[in-house]
């Protein structure tokens, strides 16, 4: 009703003279959403978030699905929620996106099912709550949504919030890989390779480690394709065919992946120890937040191997953050006197051992300064 009555304003405006604005046309959308009409602010909103037909900014397009959600466009509340939930357009609320995106799927958009379910099983702005994910993973996965039915497989497999069903898990995950959602391709190669649930086949597994990593791109396909490879599983072991998966794992953003081709560098297992390689690696899954890579690459400039040595600080700093405590353990000691390159410190040394102390690393509660 409220857009026919603008549209029949304008009419009556072209009627004086004036020219009609195209409402789908992204001009139109912004000057019908200035006149009040929620649905095209969500219209631009959308388009500006994914660069359909006009440049991408992240800024305006939240600004325009807030306000679209507000006069109850249901799928801009999901797409600002997931917005908030990431962080995109300059601001992060994890506790306004599960709520927005929690609406937004009572309200039908299936999509914000499986993004709400996310932040319930992992804790993100939410108290956890396994059981409300599983519902809402349940409701997208009926929906056709296949990254839920692979997350809800996850928790049937693990079994923390709904009963342990192996033979339900494996057939949720065929499932979304017979939608060719490849990380559930990924995960149906390892059940067939533990023989959960289903009749265990190494020949099946590699087929569909191979469908997840080379046909659909997947990079724990990849991952999980250099691991057999490295294992041996239905083959000779083979490290420089193993080697070359982690790499492919890497390059898709696969953090362990980078882990395990850095040590395969460091190691020189399938091919020449590296170590300038090993070292770029764990700085890589570092950055994909693999908080053990940080230590290894802080340990290689610690050794002097690779340069430059004030590295070592760096990246222990980066472990630390990632909660790896025995890392905030060695540079919370450093920080207490200083060390080399590393001025000292002592308040915010003693902090990052309480930190983990209180985190129940042992190291972290002893005093150095007692001991002979």
């Amino acid at each position: 009703m409220k857009r026919a009555l603008i549209l029949g304003i304008w009419l009556l405006g072209c009627s004086g003279g004036q020219v009609a604005v195209d409402p789908d046309s992204p001009t139109g959308m912004q000057t019908l959403c200035d006149m009040g009409e929620g649905a095209s602010c969500a219209r631009l909103g959308l388009k500006l978030l994914r660069g359909d037909g006009v440049p991408t900014d992240l800024s305006r397009a939240a600004e325009l699905l807030d306000r679209g959600c507000s006069t109850g466009q249901v799928y801009a509340c999901g797409e600002f929620g997931n917005m908030l939930r990431h962080g995109q357009g300059g601001h992060k609320d994890t506790a306004r996106a599960a709520l927005l995106l929690t609406g937004a799927c009572t309200g039908g958009h299936m999509p914000s099912c499986t993004r709400a379910a996310i932040l319930y099983e992992t804790g993100e702005g939410v108290a956890v709550d396994q059981v409300k994910a599983a519902q809402f993973y349940q409701a997208a996965c009926n929906d056709g949504e296949m990254r839920a039915c692979s997350n809800l497989a996850g928790l049937f497999s693990e079994g923390k919030a709904i009963a342990h069903d192996d033979r339900r898990a494996a057939a949720l995950w065929t499932q979304a890989c017979d939608n060719n959602y490849g990380p559930a391709c990924a995960a149906l190669g390892n059940v067939y390779e533990r023989g959960a649930g289903v009749e265990q086949s190494y020949t099946k597994a590699a087929g569909f480690y191979s469908k997840a990593c080379e046909v659909l791109g997947t990079g724990s396909g990849c991952f999980l394709l250099g691991m057999a490879a490295d294992r041996g599983v239905g083959a000779r072991p083979d490290q420089q065919r193993s080697l070359v998966f982690f790499n492919r794992a890497c390059e898709k953003g696969h953090a362990v992946g980078c882990h395990y081709a850095a040590i395969a560098y460091e190691q020189g297992r399938g091919t020449t120890t590296d170590e300038s390689k090993a070292v770029e690696l764990y700085e890589k899954s570092c950055d994909l937040q693999h908080g053990p890579a940080c230590l290894k690459a802080a340990e290689l400039y610690g050794s002097g191997k690779v340069h430059p040595f004030s590295n070592s600080w760096h990246s222990l700093d980066k472990a630390c953050a990632a909660k790896v405590w025995v890392a905030c353990v060695k540079l919370g000691n450093s920080l207490r006197a200083g060390d080399r390159e590393l001025p000292a410190e002592p308040e915010r040394g003693a902090a990052l051992l309480k930190k983990a102390c209180d985190a129940g690393e042992k190291l972290g509660c002893e005093n150095p300064s007692k001991k002979r």
